[in-house]
């Protein structure tokens, strides 16, 4: 079984995120395409571009929506935002607002679920904050929201890490520990009874990086 994931640096950092742990749960193997700085058009495009029958399911989760993606004049996509703060500060102030950031965000997820619908591909979405849902958009009624995996009904990996493991959070990171990732994989994603082995567990909660 051959299982996908797709993210930002919630997804991809540099210690063990939740892709790391899924094989924990299920007979696969995991590719990461998480990149750190991701925005959510980086996202669905790669979504899109990696995807194909070989897939036997993808994992998503969206990132914060202010994040937008620039095209350099080599060819190279900067991701996050642009890479000069004037050129950035002055795009945000003409250009974006937070209620067209979750207007696009929500664009993206819809485009997402039509393609991997049309290719006939299972997936589940999750979200790193609550605060990119744009409930009063149009759109919301249009997403399939049973594909989503939350925390206490429209939560996500940022507030079920800062509610339940912020002892284990390094000093000045923002990043949930390994600790968090492997719990939001047992018990958001797959809700599992399964215990890892003692020596694994003592291993994560008494990890340092």
């Amino acid at each position: 079984m051959k299982i996908i994931t797709h993210g930002c640096s919630f997804t991809r950092y540099k210690w063990a995120c939740w892709p790391n742990f899924i094989s924990w749960f299920e007979n696969a193997t995991v590719e990461n395409h998480g990149e750190v700085g991701s925005a959510n058009e980086t996202i669905a495009r790669k979504v899109l571009e990696t995807s194909n029958k070989s897939v036997d399911h993808v994992y998503i989760m969206w990132s914060a929506t202010d994040r937008y993606e620039v095209m350099q004049q080599n060819g190279n996509i900067k991701t996050g935002g642009h890479p000069e703060s004037k050129h950035h500060d002055y795009y945000v102030k003409h250009f974006l607002n937070e209620e067209q950031n979750m207007y696009r965000t929500l664009e993206k997820i819809l485009l997402v679920q039509l393609f991997l619908k049309s290719k006939n591909i299972p997936y589940t979405m999750m979200i790193w904050k609550e605060d990119i849902l744009a409930k009063q958009s149009k759109l919301y009624n249009d997403i399939d929201w049973s594909k989503f995996k939350f925390y206490k009904e429209d939560k996500g990996l940022w507030e079920f890490a800062q509610d339940n493991f912020s002892e284990y959070y390094i000093p000045g990171e923002s990043h949930p520990p390994p600790i968090a990732h492997y719990h939001w994989v047992k018990d958001i994603i797959f809700q599992s009874k399964i215990e890892c082995p003692d020596e694994e567990y003592r291993k994560l909660k008494e990890w340092k990086i």
